[in-house]
């Protein structure tokens, strides 16, 4: 398959998926239409880091951050990886903190932030400063962060 026809094969894929309806109720269930999406999307994009393309989902107003967080934490355990690939994408946009969009989607995400305990509440502690907004999604994972 051409370069192009790859392209526009996991756009359509991520179409599809940013148009499947998620619940309001964070608790919920999620629908098997989700977790099918998201397989469509890694086996058309052939990788399984993700990130980058549903964060510009986002930024061009094809799905929500919120959408979005629950995309990348079903993407986790979906690919051949269980979320490696796309754990050093999200530790790198926190080490940057350069995109409150990329820097929302990495701070929700379901796993331990930064290889290290001392990494993570260095560089949280200055993502709380710097984004006010992330301030206590911050706190709350250095407090939840047992030391290594």
């Amino acid at each position: 398959m051409g370069g192009a026809m790859v392209g526009q094969a996991w756009q359509a894929a991520l179409a599809r998926l940013c148009a499947v309806a998620l619940p309001e109720d964070e608790s919920a269930d999620l629908p098997d239409e989700v977790f099918d999406a998201v397989d469509d999307l890694i086996e058309a994009y052939g990788a399984d880091d993700i990130a980058e393309i549903v964060a510009r989902a986002v930024h061009v107003g094809q799905a929500t951050v919120g959408q979005a967080i629950t995309l990348l934490n079903v993407a986790a355990w979906s690919g051949t990886d269980n979320g490696a690939s796309m754990k050093l994408t999200l530790d790198d946009w926190v080490r940057r903190a350069d995109d409150t969009v990329r820097l929302s989607m990495a701070l929700h995400h379901e796993v331990y932030l930064l290889p290290t305990a001392a990494e993570m509440t260095a560089v949280l502690t200055d993502v709380a400063a710097r984004f006010p907004e992330h301030r206590a999604i911050c706190e709350d994972r250095i407090a939840g962060r047992r030391g290594d």
